[in-house]
């Protein structure tokens, strides 16, 4: 499998409806002005306070993103005078703003509500902390315009670590994850795998919501793993911690004797730690899955076995 043609995919804005119908009972949200702007384009995943845009600075005002209005910026416009306000207001509605969010129930200036009916911004209003509205609309964001893409593979979570199954169609992806769903695993998503990088150094499976807890056995067709196992047996999403590539023995290969080389694939710019697990009759490569799912823990912890083996053969042990 050439993992360099996998299509990225990124949100290059989400309208302001999407934050608001998918935040509006984690914030409590309600709107109040601007409804007509409600499909204006948000491009950011950082947020803008508007308090030096307020005092007429303006050289850096970041217009793109989403813009809190807390204690701060409301009591601020209660001190100018209207027409002072208005001017203020002139200048950063020269600007394209995509939504105002306010907290606490704060209830701003009628001069301010006026300017955001006539251009059309938006304005909603939290019942929640200014800081629990902006990590939590800061969080929603990356969520929204996280890097994704789909694989052909298996993800199944192995002893807490997510592995990641690849291979040529046939290889015994999904029997393997079938033997480790029997041996009390759980199975993320079997054929069509969706990776989505979280933060820098994150990548997460998830499954398609068409085909949630469903694996293709050939020879058996198509099983409900939550109906036959349970529900215990099954979950929508895991971080992936180890690759496991699988592939047809090859006499002429060379494959790892020691494990002392750690070998990395890149997915999205994260890189997941990778092995290469030759099948052929007569291998059980659930049980070889779960061995390397528990070394990869292992090295988690900073336990690296064949390191500590091969110092000890050299002589290098520090705890001799």
């Amino acid at each position: 499998m050439d993992l360099n043609m996998l299509i990225e995919r990124r949100a290059p804005f989400i309208p302001v409806s999407r934050l608001f119908n998918r935040m509006v009972k984690d914030l409590d949200l309600e709107i109040i002005a601007g409804y007509q702007g409600l499909e204006r384009p948000i491009f950011s995943t950082d947020v803008n306070r508007p308090g030096l845009a307020l005092t007429g600075y303006l050289d850096y005002f970041a217009n793109d993103r989403v813009q809190i209005l807390g204690n701060t910026e409301i009591h601020f416009m209660e001190r100018l005078t209207p027409s002072e306000l208005s001017a203020r207001l002139s200048q950063i509605f020269s600007f394209e703003v995509p939504v105002f969010v306010l907290s606490r129930r704060l209830t701003p200036q009628p001069i301010f509500m006026d300017w955001c009916n006539r251009n059309g911004v938006p304005v909603m209003r939290s019942a929640l902390s200014t800081v629990e509205v902006i990590s939590r609309i800061i969080l929603f964001l990356n969520e929204e315009f996280a890097p994704e893409t789909d694989i052909h593979g298996t993800a199944i979570d192995v002893y807490g670590v997510g592995c990641l199954l690849i291979g040529p169609p046939g290889i015994g992806k999904s029997e393997a994850a079938l033997e480790l769903v029997e041996r009390g695993h759980r199975l993320v998503a079997d054929d069509q795998v969706t990776l989505k990088r979280r933060r820098a150094d994150y990548l997460y499976a998830s499954v398609h919501p068409r085909i949630r807890h469903h694996m293709e056995i050939r020879g058996l067709g198509i099983i409900d793993i939550q109906s036959i196992y349970g529900v215990g047996r099954v979950r929508d999403f895991k971080r992936i911690g180890l690759l496991v590539q699988l592939e047809m023995w090859d006499e002429k290969a060379h494959y790892d004797r020691t494990g002392l080389d750690e070998a990395y694939t890149e997915i999205l710019g994260v890189k997941l730690p990778t092995i290469r697990v030759p099948v052929r009759p007569g291998r059980n490569v659930a049980i070889i899955i779960e061995v390397a799912a528990l070394n990869q823990r292992l090295k988690e912890m900073g336990i690296h076995s064949a390191r500590r083996l091969n110092n000890l053969i050299m002589g290098t042990d520090p705890h001799l």
